[in-house]
């Protein structure tokens, strides 16, 4: 499947307001994060372009957990705005190989409309996935926060000197860290407790040879 990053190659971030970042998780459980992870591991995605209409973009892709969500987007400068998020149902799953007569997709009033109706139709009625193309997006970054941190003076010094030897910025290098130690108290506790669980093979419980309780009489 051929690659599609013309179309962007200018985009830089994403766009969340009050309209649109808490309605997902309200009804599906998808969060923004989720959301933005899609766009981050080439999502598959067919473009809705119609006269006189702000064109809309439809994407199957899967988040850091490997959740399949179906998200329906569009552009909007250097931004690009979710529109709808949800987990990918069967039907989607299965289209992507068949080829079958689409509907007109609705004209819709408002954006809040829209997300109300992607919210509970299936989008393979009205998107052909059989024209779909994998998208990259070169330049987009996830939604980042600003938070006040205090640490203890040493601990900082120890930390620029690791820094300094990898020729970084600080401040790089314990995002580094933080993100490798929520992934591992987020997969790695669970994956080593579940082993822990399960019997090892290939070891042999070695038995106490029998006492010779006529010997130890006499």
């Amino acid at each position: 499947m051929a690659l599609l990053s013309e179309f962007f190659q200018d985009i830089e971030g994403f766009q969340w307001d009050e309209a649109n970042a808490s309605k997902n998780w309200t009804r599906h459980q998808v969060s923004q994060t989720e959301a933005e992870q899609v766009f981050l591991h080439r999502p598959v995605v067919v473009i809705d372009a119609r006269p006189g209409s702000e064109a809309r973009w439809f994407a199957f892709g899967r988040t850091d957990a490997d959740r399949l969500l179906t998200v329906v987007f569009t552009i909007r400068g250097a931004l690009l705005r979710v529109i709808s998020a949800r987990p990918m149902n069967r039907p989607e799953r299965k289209t992507m190989s068949k080829r079958a007569t689409r509907k007109a997709v609705p004209i819709f009033s408002s954006e809040a409309e829209e997300r109300k109706f992607w919210e509970t139709h299936d989008t393979s009625p009205f998107v052909d996935w059989g024209k779909a193309r994998v998208a990259v997006f070169p330049n987009l970054k996830p939604s980042t926060e600003t938070i006040s941190l205090r640490l203890p003076a040493a601990l900082l010094a120890e930390l620029k000197a690791l820094a300094n030897k990898r020729d970084v910025p600080y401040q790089s290098l314990l995002k580094v860290f933080l993100a490798e130690r929520v992934d591992h108290e987020t997969h790695g506790v669970n994956a080593s407790s579940a082993m822990s669980r399960q019997p090892r093979k290939g070891r042999r419980r070695l038995r106490k040879p029998p006492v010779d309780r006529a010997r130890l009489r006499g």
